[in-house]
């Protein structure tokens, strides 16, 4: 198996943000962690330097992490390529991991392409396949940084009821 431990996160790519919020915390699942346009620096798409501006949301149901993603410009980019190809939604599973340059060597050496890969915290790479039943698969590095923030949005999913807050907004400056 490439992909060690189990998927930690489903990832919709979305027009409209605060729309998919409200849809899924109408499913229960909140509050979401929101970070608005954000300028993912110094990132790649397809092999060229790629900086779009985006907001995302994070929530938990469990031990399942959801993601949305909003692309804000007209970036090229991995958010951008498939919202123009299907108008949105499901596009990614995701697996947390603390030996990222492993696990990425065994995927590429195992045919799969790095198609995305950044840092914001943690380092992220997005990979396809041909064979692969799912757009993209994600790996994301588990650190000191991405650790705390996965447990707090846990946490926080946890303890929500319905009636309260469904949006927290993370200032990232």
């Amino acid at each position: 198996m490439i992909f060690p431990g189990g998927v930690r996160q489903f990832g919709f790519f979305v027009a409209d943000l605060d729309a998919a919020i409200a849809r899924w915390a109408d499913l229960g699942v909140a509050p979401w962690f929101v970070m608005r346009e954000v300028a993912m620096t110094g990132c790649h798409y397809r092999g060229q330097l790629s900086e779009p501006v985006i907001s995302i949301a994070l929530a938990n149901n469990g031990d399942m992490q959801v993601e949305l993603v909003q692309q804000h410009d007209d970036t090229p980019s991995i958010y951008k390529e498939f919202m123009d190809a299907t108008g949105g939604g499901f596009n990614q599973v995701a697996y947390w991991v603390k030996d990222i340059d492993t696990v990425l060597g065994a995927a590429l050496a195992a045919g799969w392409t790095e198609v995305w890969c950044g840092a914001a915290g943690a380092r992220f790479s997005y990979l396809e396949h041909p064979d692969s039943p799912v757009p993209i698969v994600e790996l994301v590095e588990d650190n000191d940084i991405s650790r705390p923030m996965n447990a707090a949005v846990r946490a926080a999913a946890d303890a929500w009821r319905p009636g309260e807050p469904v949006i927290q907004v993370v200032d990232l400056d």
